[in-house]
């Protein structure tokens, strides 16, 4: 975009003075890659040409060809490799019925013919409904924004931000496509370089990935270390989940002897990467937790607060309320991950998940405890069959509480 260009490059002028000292940073080249869709129903970039006896005829023949292409494409994103000889194949009605609508990126006609590269939205609940009759597990949430660390390791110690490093030049040149992991940009600035070294990457040192992973505000951090064994370069890569504590190995690829073989490795890396969290992703959808959570209210807007927050956490699937009071709501939450790794999620929103015992036999229920700035730990409603005098008692409605402030009644 070279308005963009233009403007970028008069502020980098306007300020080299005062930037002088940073000159030693860093900043890696090579555009800036555009911030892939949120929307897993998003295909983009689908590359589409026709013939018509007048133009119209051309594009709107190329649009329609282009659909049943994009949803072949959207079709594999959302499924494991090992699946798509399964996929369904829908006529050329259905495949239409499920494009929610379509933007083209750019363009180009001469005379008969047509060509273009376009985005295509699809319908959710269309294609779930496809996969789901055909059997075929999917997974259609994208990943927790994941950081690449191309680390060079040959005679001597581990690079990633000083030169050379071929390994972190191809992966800067690759722009991955069609996947659910959102693969974070490298920016190379004294932030990166602040954060992490390259032998702290190739030792998978978890202070210096955590201060990498808030710089990117990312859930996910691969270390691919790129080394020269008898002149063969290998590429051995390994995934942090940070946020759940887990590590898994992607695998070992080959990088041939010159660019064009790392090239060919950082397209392999990326599919890999991508397909290792669907896998995981796909088995912690089929093994889902149900949890049981009974949480404190103080009114109308604190629950909404709380269901929000319940709602927007990564792996949260659904939410169903059993039962709701002016005090408190039973509820029952689907939660793709174990109790542990809601936990966590729960802390990090400044909540916490108690265990209750179970009351005569039934379902085990978790106590939620909203921030302390929210429920004070004395206005916490008693668990049902809770012997009296276990609790303290809560303030009847328009009593004066200890900090003198009068509490507003409940409403019925």
């Amino acid at each position: 975009m070279p308005h963009f260009v233009r403007g970028k490059a008069l502020m980098i002028a306007l300020l080299a003075p005062l930037m002088a000292p940073l000159a030693a940073a860093p900043q890696f080249s090579g555009g800036a890659r555009a911030e892939a869709p949120r929307d897993a129903y998003t295909v983009t970039g689908v590359k589409v040409q026709a013939s018509g006896v007048r133009p119209e005829v051309a594009r709107a023949k190329a649009v329609a060809e282009g659909e049943a292409v994009a949803l072949a494409r959207l079709l594999r994103k959302l499924t494991l490799a090992e699946d798509h000889a399964r996929l369904p194949k829908p006529d050329a009605e259905a495949v239409r019925a499920a494009v929610r609508n379509f933007s083209v990126e750019s363009e180009t006609g001469q005379g008969e013919k047509y060509s273009a590269a376009i985005a295509y939205r699809f319908d959710r609940d269309s294609v779930r409904a496809m996969l789901e009759a055909a059997g075929v597990p999917f997974v259609d949430t994208p990943s927790p924004p994941l950081v690449v660390l191309p680390v060079w390791r040959e005679e001597g110690k581990p690079s990633l931000w000083d030169d050379p490093n071929p390994w972190r030049e191809a992966w800067m040149r690759h722009e991955p496509e069609d996947a659910l992991v959102e693969f974070a940009r490298l920016r190379g600035d004294l932030a990166d370089l602040k954060a992490i070294s390259g032998e702290e990457a190739a030792a998978g040192n978890r202070p210096a990935l955590n201060r990498i992973a808030d710089h990117y505000k990312a859930g996910l951090i691969a270390v691919a270390v790129g080394t020269v064994e008898k002149g063969q370069r290998r590429i051995t890569v390994q995934l942090f989940d940070l946020a759940n504590g887990r590590t898994s190995s992607i695998g070992v690829f080959n990088a041939g002897t010159d660019a064009a073989g790392l090239d060919k490795a950082a397209a392999q890396v990326a599919r890999a990467v991508d397909a290792g969290w669907k896998k995981g992703a796909i088995a912690i959808e089929q093994n889902a937790t149900i949890v049981r959570i009974r949480a404190p209210l103080q009114g109308l807007e604190h629950w909404i607060k709380i269901r929000q927050a319940l709602t927007s956490m990564p792996q949260s699937r659904s939410l169903i309320t059993i039962s709701m009071s002016p005090g408190e709501a039973l509820i029952e939450l689907r939660f793709a991950g174990t109790v542990a790794e809601l936990r966590r999620q729960l802390e990090q929103k400044g909540m916490a998940l108690a265990a209750e015992p179970a009351a005569g036999g039934g379902p085990e229920v978790w106590l939620l405890k909203p921030p302390a700035t929210s429920v004070k730990e004395t206005e916490l409603p008693p668990a049902p069959g809770t012997p009296p005098g276990k609790a303290e008692e809560r303030p009847k409605d328009g009593d004066r509480p200890k900090d003198g402030k009068a509490e507003p009644p409940k409403k019925p």
